[in-house]
């Protein structure tokens, strides 16, 4: 699953470790539409927690494929 332009650029933000307040001010958007971004990009990846967004970003990074059960099942071992 691929994120758009836009939930990239969100989605990098927080892995950088900013909070929703700090990503939307930095990306000169309303709070209410980064948390709106944020949920739509967990529910298009299947996640729930911020690590799992950064898993994501990362496995993209090095051209691996997303999967969140293998993820959850061995973690760094997929790396």
């Amino acid at each position: 699953m691929r994120l758009t332009r836009a939930e990239r650029e969100i989605a990098l933000a927080f892995c950088r470790g900013f909070s929703d307040k700090e990503v939307a001010d930095r990306l000169f958007r309303s709070y209410h539409t980064v948390r709106t971004e944020k949920r739509a990009i967990y529910r298009k990846l299947g996640i729930s927690k911020d690590k799992e967004l950064l898993w994501y970003m990362i496995l993209e990074k090095l051209g691996k494929e997303f999967n969140i059960n293998e993820i959850r099942k061995k973690g760094l071992e997929l790396i």
